[in-house]
């Protein structure tokens, strides 16, 4: 063999060997940044358990309180935009330096001595809550090699566990050193931006310069009508979701249980949404995107509606736990799905998706609530349920999007 065939030779190994790693699923970054959205949306989630405190502080009433909620939550009308500004500059440090920002944003809040300052850094947190999430989901598929929806239900598992870990870790807290010392409550939040500078600034997880705005405008222009199929689904599944989460306690009381047993139902349902949300993105890397979308729609809503007639029982409570899995199963798959629309604005794509089931939780919030006052509470969350249904067609009407970031790049 001559010089220049050895060459040819080791520099195709090289090529090879590169495709390889590009290809495969890189277990430290994505862990990482898992673990990272696990701490960072335990923030966002000490809101609630703290109101009562921060109402009594400052002396304000509760449509004011109200205001300090919508604050927070506005952050994700946002997300679209940073989503954008993130896929042109370099995500890791929206990923790096939001825990940090929200973090302090929301731990602070013991210490405002007005409304005004309490506002102040809610729009902080609510800025990093926005700034994270569409960079940190697109970070995770390029780190995911092959398997976007394994990577993407990684990460879904870890916001699904912070809404249940939030509110016991701020209330032990505060429990230990009283609302004016949350500040403490910081340290996690920041240590988490220590460590995921340690583990992404030598990774190639940023698509910085990959694809201009009008690229990606150009790419959603032609991706149009599945954008707005996803959307109508995204949109649709996020209302029987939320309505439970929020009034299925509220359902039970008002029939007769305690309201230690309408925590335990709730708690019952997000953790087993967690699991759920764990193995849905990946089993869609094997079966498909719209299988999976499909199984957990049509699962769904018999198994909420039984969750509601056998609501005082054990095997309600088992319902409700195969509910949980079925419903947040789709989280990850959907998330998928949108990214591989928009290969080339991933941040966007999941900017916009986030942004979609803020809108489906406002929906769920505002009509279910007016819903249930004028026909009762049960018939509401009924309701809720069938309309959530109505995301079928829509994923029926989807193109398969696996496969489709073929030659797109990693």
């Amino acid at each position: 063999m001559g010089q220049g065939e050895a060459e040819a030779t080791m520099t195709a190994s090289v090529n090879q060997q590169s495709v390889a790693k590009e290809d495969s699923f890189d277990t430290p970054a994505v862990a990482t940044i898992s673990a990272a959205h696990l701490i960072h949306d335990l923030y966002p989630a000490i809101l609630a358990p703290i109101l009562p405190l921060l109402i009594a502080k400052l002396g304000i009433s509760l449509a004011a309180a109200g205001a300090l909620v919508t604050i927070l939550r506005a952050g994700s009308l946002l997300q679209p935009f940073l989503g954008l500004l993130a896929d042109k500059a370099d995500c890791r440090w929206f990923v790096i330096l939001s825990p940090s920002v929200t973090a302090l944003g929301m731990s602070l809040l013991g210490i405002a001595p007005d409304y005004w300052s309490t506002a102040l850094l809610l729009c902080v947190a609510a800025l990093g809550t926005a700034g994270f999430h569409p960079a940190a989901a697109a970070a995770v598929t390029r780190a995911s090699g092959r398997s976007w929806g394994k990577g993407s239900s990684w990460y879904m598992t870890g916001g699904e566990l912070a809404r249940a870990i939030g509110p016991v870790y701020i209330v032990t807290l505060v429990g230990w050193v009283g609302l004016e010392g949350s500040f403490i409550g910081a340290l996690p939040g920041v240590a988490c931006s220590v460590l995921l500078w340690w583990q992404l600034r030598r990774r190639q997880i940023s698509m910085a310069g990959s694809s201009t705005v009008s690229d990606i405008w150009r790419t959603m222009k032609e991706q149009r009508r599945a954008l707005l199929l996803l959307s109508g689904l995204v949109l649709f599944r996020s209302i029987s979701i939320t309505s439970f989460a929020t009034f299925y306690p509220t359902f039970l009381v008002d029939l007769g249980s305690t309201l230690l047993f309408a925590g335990l139902a709730v708690a019952v349902f997000e953790l087993a949404g967690a699991g759920g949300a764990l193995v849905g993105g990946t089993l869609s890397d094997r079966f498909g995107r719209r299988s999976m979308m499909l199984i957990s729609q049509v699962a769904t809503g018999p198994l909420l509606f039984a969750a509601m007639y056998w609501r005082e029982d054990t095997l309600g409570l088992v319902m409700l736990a195969l509910a949980g899995a079925m419903a947040l199963s789709a989280a990850p798959v959907q998330l998928t799905m949108a990214m591989e629309l928009l290969p080339g604005g991933r941040s966007t794509a999941s900017g916009i998706t986030f942004f979609l089931g803020f809108e489906g939780t406002l929906v769920a919030t505002l009509v279910v609530g007016a819903v249930a006052d004028l026909i009762g509470l049960g018939p509401a969350l009924g309701f809720s349920v069938l309309a959530s249904m109505l995301s079928i067609p829509f994923t029926l009407a989807l193109p398969e999007t696996q496969g489709a970031r073929a030659g797109s790049g990693h």
